[in-house]
């Protein structure tokens, strides 16, 4: 319905233009080059594919690098310098001229040195930091062990430190425990010990939250190692400076680096493509897939540009699956973003974007149904669109999101909802068009989601009915399409007046009775028309109705739409109420508190139902409607085309 017409292109040319015609079609990006299959033999990848796959890393890892280091531009700076710009010449001489591995490895050394120098000024000062309750010990560290005897270094809280000193010398009569300081509220102690003992002491001490402090390896007074590491922190920071300095100034050479990035993201491209040829010692042959609205001018132009091409297109054969392109007009393309996050569709499939735009988009106005916030949530993506101008996805989200805020607006107003204000508080003109309040009757807004589910469910089967009888499926189209369809809208009126309480005309129920008694005698013969038996076929039957359970869940998942509904205008009630609350608070400070609350608990409410809406709108699309009908599973069409991600070419032919 709206899936490209896709057809095969076969390019046979001379290996003399083989550069430029891969320029050419990278430029026009409308081919996706799949393996050409012909009787020449396959070109060997490339020696230079590693060369350049190790260049782009280089790029990249020496840009990540200097990004630290790059002076920050303005904002009006940013405005003003508009896009990196660059030619395939230019690009090609700057990476012939630098070589970017020896310049990645220049930053990486700097990197490594500028860490050294960071850790070993970072354990310098922690040395420092540990020895300094210590410098009352004028005994060089490498010197606190005599014979069978050792000296460990433990702190512990003033608050207990008198009472674990005297436990551990009660249990430990040959240790001798000496405070050397206590500062901020922490006792320093050294204690003797013997070998015997070091073990059992040190689970008493630490059971009771004492830290032993190690000084292994540390030669000196303590006073002399503090000294001696202090001395150091220059060095290390000087150190570190000049590493700094130096790659402050390779940064300057940051937009180098990004050309040559796209240079080799580039070639690297180019390279695929050649890797995909087919090739003699003077001909090459390119095989893709183009959309039949591209092959006219495509043809044109290359026959103005290449003489020595011949340029040839077929249908794709029955054992192919083409790659899809969905090709929708401006006001379904934003729904494809709903599509592609379930798949694809296959190539000979009917793409269901535009048959699930007006159900989502209403299912989404159901979900939020306050005009406020609809009106907001249009404004905001608008602002996006026209400030950021995004593309792809990002573009079609937005887009989506500004829809939905538009339908979410009316709906809201036949609902009366704005900003969960009061009917009463709207303009008189406004308030006829105000037709169901849902926190008043919930009933009636219920029955208003179940009759539009049934018209979605409906819907879908009625799509895999026209899909069935397509395939020459006619016996499926009638008795397993068909027959439900009618069966399901024969017990609406009857579910509507049996389980909701509704009111029906007698005609309506006795005409849906007859109607759903036929129809189900039709299902429960033909239900088991594919078994081989009498008895298996009359099994089947009775089996297949055990489907009538599956739509009745699919019937009751739409009351999700009654349920967010709900959600978004109580809460909004909810914040109005708060804030009328805080309203009187002296010296104005009410008001104050009551713009806050107002302006965060509605933006809350908006951004948290906004992703309920569209969530749930699509989960009714994916497991409701999509399951009726769409099998899915198709690849997207990729064509060849440039990849560049810092800069753009100043002449693109």
């Amino acid at each position: 319905m709206a899936v490209s017409r896709m057809l095969k292109m076969q390019l046979l040319g001379h290996s003399s233009i083989k550069g430029d015609l891969k320029k050419y079609l990278r430029a026009r990006g409308v081919v996706e080059v799949t393996a050409a299959d012909s009787g020449g033999s396959e070109a060997a990848v490339s020696d230079s594919s590693r060369d350049l796959e190790a260049g782009l890393e280089s790029a990249e890892n020496a840009l990540e690098f200097l990004s630290v280091y790059e002076v920050p531009k303005s904002f009006f700076e940013k405005l003003s310098a508009g896009p990196l710009e660059t030619s395939d010449e230019e690009s090609a001489e700057l990476a012939r001229r630098v070589s970017v591995t020896e310049f990645s490895d220049r930053c990486a050394g700097l990197q490594a040195d500028a860490r050294s120098a960071r850790d070993d000024l970072a354990r310098s000062r922690g040395v420092v930091s540990s020895l300094e309750p210590w410098t009352r010990l004028n005994v060089p560290m490498e010197a606190l062990r005599a014979g069978d005897y050792t000296v460990e270094f433990w702190s512990f809280s003033e608050k207990t430190g008198t009472g674990v000193l005297e436990e551990a010398s009660e249990a430990f009569p040959l240790a001798v425990f000496e405070t050397v300081a206590s500062t901020a509220g922490r006792r320093y102690v050294a204690a003797i010990v013997s070998d015997g003992d070091t073990e059992e002491l040190g689970e008493m001490l630490k059971e009771r939250g004492c830290t032993m402090s190690s000084f292994e390896g540390l030669e000196g007074t303590p006073s002399e190692i503090i000294e001696k590491e202090k001395s150091s922190w220059a060095n290390y920071e000087r150190a570190a400076g000049e590493s700094d300095e130096e790659a402050r100034r390779h940064a300057g050479s940051s937009d180098d680096l990004r050309v040559m990035s796209d240079y080799y993201r580039e070639a690297i491209g180019l390279d695929e493509v050649d890797d995909r040829m087919s090739t003699t010692d003077s001909t090459f042959l390119i095989e893709g897939w183009v959309r039949a609205l591209d092959r006219s001018w495509l043809v044109g132009e290359l026959g103005e540009r290449f003489e020595e091409v011949e340029v040839s297109f077929r249908e794709p054969l029955d054992d192919e699956e083409p790659p899809v392109h969905l090709d929708n007009i401006a006001v379904t393309r934003p729904y494809e973003f709903v599509t592609t996050l379930y798949g694809r569709p296959v190539y000979r499939e009917d793409d269901p974007t535009p048959l699930l735009a007006p159900f989502f988009v209403f299912f989404f106005a159901m979900c939020l149904t306050d005009a406020g916030y609809g009106l907001t949530l249009a404004a905001l993506a608008a602002f996006v669109l026209l400030k950021f101008r995004p593309k792809g996805g990002v573009r079609k989200l937005f887009d989506l999101l500004f829809a939905g805020g538009l339908v979410t607006a009316a709906v809201g107003i036949i609902a009366g909802g704005v900003f969960g204000l009061g009917v009463d508080s709207f303009p008189v003109w406004l308030q006829p068009f105000v037709l169901i309040n849902p926190l008043e009757e919930p009933i009636k807004m219920l029955n208003i989601s179940f009759l539009m589910g049934i018209v979605h469910i409906l819907f879908g089967i009625g799509l895999r009915m026209r899909a069935n009888l397509r395939a020459g499926l006619v016996s499926d189209a009638f008795f397993d399409d068909l027959a439900w369809m009618i069966f399901i809208a024969a017990l609406a009126p009857l579910g509507y007046a049996g389980i909701l309480g509704g009111q029906a005309p007698p005609s309506v129920i006795r005409g849906a009775t007859y109607v759903s008694l036929a129809v189900a005698a039709v299902i429960l013969i033909t239900g088991g028309r594919k078994q081989k038996t009498p008895v298996m076929k009359f099994l089947g039957g009775l089996v297949k109705f055990y489907d009538v359970v599956g739509y009745f869940g699919d019937v009751l998942s739409y009351a999700r739409l009654l349920a967010l509904g709900l959600a978004t205008s109580a809460i909004a009630l909810a914040v109005n109420d708060i804030a009328a609350m805080v309203k009187g608070m002296p010296y104005y400070i009410g008001y104050v508190v009551m713009v806050f609350i107002l302006i965060g608990g509605h933006t809350f409410n908006l951004a948290v139902n906004t992703l309920g809406a569209f969530v749930h709108a699509a989960r009714l699309q994916y497991l409701e409607f999509f399951g009726k009908f769409f099998r899915g599973g198709g690849a997207e069409f990729r064509p060849f085309r440039s990849e560049r991600k810092y800069s753009v070419l100043k002449d693109h032919d």
